[in-house]
């Protein structure tokens, strides 16, 4: 058993490389100690291999969502007789019928993308106690809420701007092919980790395709990955790396 003063272990999981990246450096210090998984499948071996102090999860991921691996966690903790672990949901998403999808699949509470420094550390230590009052104290947001911090953040947009690159490419191609299934779940990704950068007109031209996406309608959801990709690349004049 690890000592008492051990620091509390997290486990972030996210599909988005960005998101993770993201997450870490809000909570880089010597008070966590910090795993990645990429999938649900990664967080169930994970979990099953080490004790965590709270889990943060996304919802929409490959091979085994966010939902289920909650299941499985959970399935896991009754069989051990284990404590249920703080499981946070990661998720855009504000509706009711998916906070109770979240209920069901034993998710503890939520955390809202756009991600945001202060609501993580809000919540860390709501959840970690006194442990996590020493991580970084919360400071005022700058007047321009929206911009990317120009600080340490600003070593981070040349992932996300490969990234969000990456992810209209891929909404392109399925737009091409038909399948506004994959389109919706590549804009869906996109507007969540562009909020969390500070890019709140990127966030919403990804909202908007993920709509028409949803919705079937091929010729606005092309319209708005065009419109996405052309404030991409203003940002990238903007906020050059």
């Amino acid at each position: 058993m690890e000592p008492a003063t051990a620091p509390p272990r997290l486990l972030l999981v996210d599909d988005n490389r960005d998101n993770l990246a993201l997450i870490r450096l809000y909570l880089e210090s010597d008070h966590y100690r910090i795993d990645e998984a990429e999938n649900g499948v990664q967080a169930v071996e994970l979990f099953a291999a080490a004790p965590y102090d709270l889990v943060l999860m996304d919802l929409e991921m490959p091979v085994v969502d966010g939902y289920e691996a909650t299941r499985r966690i959970r399935a896991l903790e009754r069989q051990r007789g284990a404590v249920p672990t703080p499981i946070l949901a990661l998720t855009a998403h504000a509706l009711d019928e998916h906070r109770l999808l979240c209920q069901q699949a034993g998710f503890t509470d939520f955390l809202a993308k756009p991600v945001r420094k202060a609501a993580v550390l809000r919540t860390l230590l709501h959840y970690l106690g006194p442990e996590g009052e020493s991580a970084e104290p919360t400071k005022p947001r700058p007047p321009n809420t929206d911009a990317p911090n120009p600080g340490r953040l600003a070593a981070l947009l040349p992932l996300f701007y490969d990234l969000a690159s990456q992810t209209l490419d891929a909404a392109r191609t399925a737009l091409d092919q038909g399948d506004l299934d994959q389109a919706r779940r590549q804009s869906h990704k996109l507007k969540g980790s562009a909020g969390s950068y500070g890019f709140p007109e990127l966030a919403k031209a990804a909202a908007a395709l993920e709509r028409a996406a949803d919705a079937g309608n091929a010729k606005a959801a092309a319209a708005a990955r065009d419109w996405a990709a052309a404030l991409l690349a203003k940002a990238r004049l903007d906020w050059p790396v």
